[in-house]
């Protein structure tokens, strides 16, 4: 009888064996399996919660910038004209000429440069005036708040002129615009 329940007991132990083998194969291994996936899921998270903070301090900081810099931004827009409406800077030439006493007529070239990476017309300005009007008047035109290359500057004295102070001069400038993208409705 003794060995009749030692079988029974050895048997009990095995049945209880396999079935906390069961148990723990189909129970708590998925448990656990579970558990692990949940938790990289969470430091998966927890890292884009991390970057998307980094992300929100940094465009914080670059609204801020931006906001400190909104005006030089708008004074760089401005320094280039408008491709297709190009009438400030034309009058922006008339009203220096008549400040410095200087006559001028303005003639727009099309270009047969070299394609440059940013879009400019090319004007040419004949005048007309004394040798210190003309002076001041190109003086307007380097301090202009305008983006302006001077690809040349002729000069010559007056041969018709009522003074013989007079001159005539021929400038020619590339003046820089706006590309057709960047033009703002106002």
């Amino acid at each position: 009888m003794i060995l009749n329940q030692k079988k029974q007991i050895l048997i009990f132990i095995i049945i209880f064996g396999v079935i906390a083998l069961f148990f723990a194969l189909f129970a708590v291994y998925p448990l656990f399996k579970e558990i692990k996936k949940n938790s990289e899921d969470f430091i998966s998270t927890k890292k884009e919660l991390v970057s998307l903070d980094l992300q929100s301090k940094n465009l914080g900081e670059f609204e801020k910038i931006y906001q400190e810099n909104l005006q030089n931004i708008e004074k760089i827009d401005n320094l280039f004209i408008n491709p297709e409406v190009p009438v400030d800077f034309i009058s922006f030439l008339e009203k220096i000429s008549q400040d410095s006493k200087v006559l001028i007529k303005i003639s727009l070239l099309t270009s047969k440069e070299e394609k440059d990476t940013w879009p400019s017309f090319q004007f040419q300005i004949l005048s007309t005036g004394s040798f210190n009007n003309f002076s001041k008047f190109l003086e307007k035109i380097e301090t202009a708040p305008y983006l302006i290359d001077i690809k040349s500057l002729n000069i010559n004295k007056s041969i018709e002129g009522t003074s013989t102070n007079d001159i005539k001069a021929t400038l020619l400038l590339k003046v820089y615009a706006k590309e057709k993208s960047q033009i703002i409705p106002q």
